[in-house]
C-alpha cells in the first residue's frame, strides 16, 4: 500500500491514540474530531483504519528485536541489547515504550471499533473490512505486549480520564489471548482473501495474514491444535505460496531486496504483511530507512553482526550437523553448506559496498574477501567478523537514509513453520508434513530434504524443527521470542561470540589479533563480541512492567517474577 493518507488522517495518528500513562492525559478530549461531519464517507473510514500500520514499527522492528536476541545484535551496546542481556533496571525508558506505544495503536483500533457504525453512507463491506483489520491490528499489539509482559490490562474501549479502565489492574494473559483469537476467528473472513502484490494496496490485511497472526498466537501459547488448524486454512490459499524464480542462488536473497520486495513484484506471492516505505507518501512525503547502510556502512562499524552461533546453525549441503573443526580457514567456513548461509551472511568473493575490507592485499573495495577488524573509517568494521547479507540493497548503501525496501513482517514461510511445529508438539509428524513444510523451504534454495528417517546423527525431529526455524527466519525479528518460548533463555545468558581465530591469517589483517578480545571454548579460541550477559529464571522470561506505568497505575502491581 502506497498508504495515501488525507492529511486529516495523519493528524488522527496523533489524536487517535490513548494509554494508561501520563500521556493520556495530553491526549484529552477524545471528542475534538469525532462530530457528526467526520464519519461520513468511506474515505474518513479509511483514514482512521490507515493509523493502524504503524504498530508494525518498520525497521524499528529489528533494532528491538534482533538487539534482544543472540543472532545478530547490534555490535554497540543499545538499550535494547542490554534488556536481552538481563541487565537493565524497571526504569529502563525503552520497555516503557513498548508498552506505551503498543497502548497508543490499541486506542486507535478501539476507536474504529466505538464509532465505524456511524459511517451510515458506507457500504457494510466497508466498514466491517476496516473492522477486521482493527481486531487484527489489536490482536497483534496484544500478542506483543502478552509476549514481553504476560499478563497486561486487557482494554477495548475509548478512555476518558474519568474511566475506570484508567487505573485497571492486569489481565491473564490467557483471557486475553482467548478474546483475541476469538475476535480474529469470528472477524478475519470480512477481509480481501488477496492482497496484490505491487498495488497500491499491498500493505492492507488479507485473511491469510490474518490466519498466519492466528497460527503464531496459537503457537506462542501452546494451543497446538489450534495452531495446526489456522496454519492449514492459510496454506489451503490459492493466492499465497513461497517466492521462486527458478535460481536457488539467489531467490532467498532477493526476496528481502529490491528485486522480490512485494510493494513493487507483483510476482511475490510470500509476503503477507509489511512495513511498506514509499518516496512518494502524499506531496512531498517521503519515508525511508538506513538498514542496508547500517549494515554496510562504508565508514564505521556494522550495526548488526551474525555470532558464532548463527553461524554454526546452518548444516552442511548434506544436510548433516557442521563441524567447526573442519573448516580451516575463513573461506572455508562458508563451503558445502545450507545454501541460505550464503544468501543471508556474507561470504568472500561476493560484491559489496562497504568500502575497504581487512584483507590489505585486496585491491578491489568493490569485492569482500576478508572482514575488517579494526575502525579505519574506511570500510565496514564487523565486531563479530561476519556481516549481515540478508535485507542489504547494495544501491542504498552510499547515501544515508535512502533505503525504502519493505520490512517483512509476516511471511508465508512461517506460516509453514508454524505449522511443522505445532504437529510435532502434538507427535504426529508425517514425512508428508515434511515435504509440504521444511522440504519446500529447502527446494527452493536447492538444500536437501529432511527425512524422518535420517535425520543428521547427534540431533531429534524436534531440534532440527527448531533449526529450520532459525534459518529460515534469521535477522526477522522471531529469535528472541522463540528463546523465550522454548524455555532456551539461558541461550541469551551466554557470551556473544564471533569468528575463531585460528580461520584469521594475520598477514592479511591490518589489525593485530592479539589486540582483540578472545575466548577459549573447548580449546579454541572466539573472539568477544559482548560478555556480562545474565539469564535468571524465572526473572528474564518475562520484561518487568515498567516502572513509570507502575508508579502511575499501582494496580499494575505485583510485579512480574523475579522483579521487585
Amino acid at each position: 500500500m502506497n498508504m495515501k493518507n488525507k492529511a486529516y488522517a495523519l493528524l488522527l495518528a496523533g489524536v487517535l491514540a490513548v494509554s494508561c500513562n501520563d500521556a493520556f492525559l495530553d491526549r484529552y478530549p477524545m471528542d475534538q474530531i469525532t462530530d457528526e461531519n467526520f464519519w461520513q464517507t468511506e474515505e474518513h473510514v479509511k483514514s482512521v483504519a490507515n493509523t493502524f500500520t504503524a504498530s508494525l514499527r518498520g525497521k524499528y522492528w529489528l533494532n528491538m528485536t534482533e538487539a534482544m536476541a543472540d543472532s545478530a545484535p547490534w555490535a554497540v551496546t543499545t538499550a535494547f541489547r542490554t534488556i536481552g542481556g538481563g541487565n537493565y533496571a524497571t526504569d529502563i525508558s525503552q520497555i516503557n515504550t513498548i508498552w506505551d506505544e503498543s497502548y497508543t495503536y490499541i486506542g486507535r483500533t478501539n476507536y474504529y471499533l466505538a464509532n465505524y457504525q456511524r459511517a451510515v453512507n458506507v457500504s457494510d463491506e466497508v466498514k466491517e473490512r476496516y473492522a477486521a483489520e482493527a481486531y487484527f491490528y489489536r490482536a497483534y499489539n496484544y500478542w506483543l505486549l502478552t509476549s514481553y509482559f504476560g499478563d497486561v490490562p486487557y482494554i477495548t474501549d475509548v478512555l476518558s480520564v474519568d474511566s475506570p479502565d484508567v487505573y485497571r489492574g492486569r489481565d491473564k494473559r490467557a483471557d486475553i489471548i482467548d478474546a483475541i483469537t476469538r475476535d480474529l476467528e469470528e472477524h478475519y473472513k470480512a477481509l480481501p482473501e488477496y492482497i496484490e502484490a505491487g498495488s497500491d494496496e499491498f500493505g492492507r490485511v488479507s485473511q491469510t495474514a490474518a490466519l498466519a497472526l492466528l497460527s503464531r498466537i496459537y503457537l506462542y501459547n501452546e494451543r497446538w491444535d489450534d495452531a495446526v488448524s489456522a496454519a492449514e486454512r492459510a496454506m489451503a490459499s490459492p493466492y499465497y505460496a513461497l517466492y521462486k524464480t527458478g535460481n536457488p542462488d539467489v531467490d532467498y536473497r532477493n526476496l528481502f531486496n529490491y528485486t522480490g520486495r512485494a510493494s513493487r513484484n507483483a510476482n511475490n506471492h510470500e509476503t503477507l504483511l509489511a512495513f511498506v516505505y514509499n518516496y512518494n507518501l502524499g506531496e512531498d512525503a517521503r519515508t525511508s530507512h538506513n538498514l542496508s547502510r547500517e549494515i554496510w556502512v562504508p565508514n564505521d562499524y556494522s550495526r548488526f553482526v551474525p555470532t558464532k552461533s548463527t553461524i554454526e546453525s546452518y548444516l552442511t549441503d548434506t544436510g548433516e550437523i557442521w563441524n567447526p573443526d573442519s573448516a580451516k580457514s575463513y573461506e572455508e567456513v562458508f563451503e558445502h553448506r545450507d545454501p541460505r548461509m550464503k544468501q543471508s551472511i556474507l561470504a568472500p568473493g561476493t560484491p559489496w559496498e562497504g568500502g575497504v575490507d581487512g584483507n590489505i592485499d585486496n585491491d578491489n573495495p568493490g569485492l569482500f574477501t576478508y572482514p575488517l577488524m579494526v575502525n579505519m573509517r574506511t570500510g565496514c568494521m564487523t565486531y563479530s567478523g561476519y556481516y549481515l547479507l540478508k535485507y542489504v540493497e547494495p544501491s542504498t548503501v552510499s547515501s544515508v537514509g535512502h533505503d525504502d525496501n519493505d520490512i517483512i513482517l509476516i511471511r508465508y514461510a512461517e506460516v509453514l513453520l508454524n505449522y511443522i511445529e505445532a504437529k510435532e508438539r502434538l507427535g504426529n509428524v508425517t514425512q508428508d508434513d515434511l515435504d509440504r513444510t521444511i522440504n519446500q523451504l529447502r527446494d527452493r534454495v536447492g538444500m536437501v530434504h529432511l527425512e524422518l528417517g535420517k535425520l543428521p546423527a547427534g540431533s531429534d525431529l524436534r531440534t532440527e524443527i527448531r533449526r529450520e526455524r532459525r534459518v529460515e527466519l534469521f535477522f526477522e525479528g522471531h529469535r528472541y521470542f522463540d528463546l523465550i518460548r522454548w524455555k532456551e533463555g539461558e541461550r541469551l545468558g551466554e557470551d556473544l561470540l564471533g569468528v575463531k581465530r585460528s580461520w584469521l591469517d594475520q598477514s592479511r589483517l591490518s589489525v593485530s589479533l592479539d589486540d582483540l578480545t578472545w575466548k577459549n571454548v573447548n580449546g579454541e579460541e572466539y573472539l568477544v563480541i559482548e560478555t556480562g550477559r545474565t539469564f535468571v529464571d524465572p526473572k528474564h522470561y518475562l520484561l518487568s512492567v515498567p516502572f513509570k506505568q507502575s508508579q502511575l497505575n499501582p494496580n499494575l502491581l505485583p510485579n512480574n517474577p523475579g522483579w521487585n
